[in-house]
């Protein structure tokens, strides 16, 4: 049943993605953003535009909507009461920054003893990102019994199901237009939710078995779209079809999917014709330049991408869980390593890390453990790498 749907990120995915498929599933949407001169520009207009692109392009235009500035605190509360559903749709790195923001709100919404139950989905591009703000919220929470007791009551009221989303929208130029996929991939964890009514949203299933499509979307997309990106970023191209359309980087990038996908079809028995029809998706759609993805999108905050969990590293280990040495995939975490992204700091971090400790020092100071032939197979790569990759075109 169509409902209310607040959404906290009004950029490029909240709105041509989460927002766009909500409105169209008809649902009232309300944005919260940080960025006034954005917020007043959806005011005034009342309505934008989604350019998804497909063998047969559309133009999708979402209207009927209201905005809110963060300092509209009083608004923005009344919006988060009458509303079942909530999403962020923000950077990871600013997932804390919603936490702290809207805790508050959910205090006095508990307090109240509201009947109806309410579910917050993340949707940032991330592991576990729902639980991940379920620990934010709790970490401002009361201590003692009068905490406890609040905690229990959340856990009751407020569902908190992770996510898999899947849909690149390009940054815009004009904020008023966006330029989208129309594929999109999106699951949710069907055990987590409280709310009476699940969310009906297009394209949005359900599932009792969230973590296996979830690795399988960030161990094979996000890898590659990973290689494609840091390949690319050292040997200079502006977008993503550039790099996909480049032999080298294309054939690197197949055969670390063709890894990642052997470990998680071992790892959750998917069928070997479906991960290998996922992993031609990936392949078939990069090269296109109609939806142009900038590099410096898909690589900054590189310490964050090779996490252990994340999408070098995480299925690096399901490989040697399963009897097999990761090889071409390791030239993702490598480029990531020689990668200098202008303005990022955890850029800037990694160029002192692999100064001071070489790969050995990364490794241990992003919490990465990998057996001592995975490590000195990366320390060869790298001036492998350095050489092959690092001319700019």
């Amino acid at each position: 049943m169509p409902g209310r749907i607040l959404i906290f990120g009004a950029g490029a995915s909240g709105r041509g993605h989460v927002g766009q498929l909500a409105f169209e599933s008809g649902h009232e949407v309300v944005f919260v953003d940080k960025d006034r001169d954005l917020v007043d520009r959806l005011r005034k207009a009342g309505r934008y535009t989604v350019r998804l692109v497909s063998a047969q392009p559309r133009d999708f235009v979402v209207d009927r909507f209201r905005t809110f500035h963060l300092d509209e605190r009083e608004e923005i509360f009344q919006a988060f009461l009458e509303s079942s559903l909530v999403f962020t749709v923000v950077c990871p790195n600013n997932l804390r920054d919603v936490a702290e923001y809207i805790r508050p709100m959910v205090i006095a919404w508990l307090q109240a003893g509201g009947r109806e139950a309410k579910d917050l989905l993340a949707c940032e591009n991330m592991n576990q990102g729902s639980t991940t703000f379920r620990r934010f919220l709790l970490d401002g929470f009361p201590g003692g019994d009068a905490g406890a007791e609040l905690a229990r009551s959340l856990d009751a009221r407020m569902g908190f199901a992770d996510t898999m989303i899947a849909r690149v929208v390009a940054k815009p130029k004009d904020p008023l237009r966006l330029l989208g996929e129309e594929y999109s991939e999106w699951t949710a964890d069907r055990k987590a939710l409280r709310g009476a009514v699940p969310p009906q949203i297009r394209t949005l299933d359900l599932v009792d078995d969230q973590g296996r499509y979830l690795q399988r979307k960030l161990y094979i997309h996000n890898t590659g779209h990973a290689m494609f990106g840091y390949l690319g970023f050292l040997k200079g191209y502006e977008y993503i079809h550039e790099a996909a359309r480049d032999p080298a980087i294309l054939q690197a990038a197949e055969k670390a999917i063709e890894e990642s996908g052997w470990a998680i079809q071992h790892e959750h028995g998917f069928p070997e014709d479906v991960i290998r029809a996922y992993r031609k998706a990936l392949i078939d759609k990069c090269p296109c330049e109609a939806l142009p993805d900038e590099v410096v999108r898909v690589v900054r905050e590189p310490i964050r991408k090779l996490g252990p969990e994340e999408r070098f590293f995480g299925p690096a280990a399901l490989l040697l869980k399963h009897g097999r040495e990761p090889r071409v995939l390791l030239h993702g975490p490598c480029a990531a390593m020689l990668a200098r992204i202008p303005g990022d700091p955890e850029s800037e971090r990694m160029g002192r890390l692999l100064e001071d400790g070489g790969v050995r020092g990364v490794l241990a100071a992003i919490g990465v453990r990998m057996p001592d032939p995975v490590v000195r197979t990366m320390e060869d790569l790298l001036p492998v790498l350095r050489e092959s990759l690092g001319r700019r075109r």
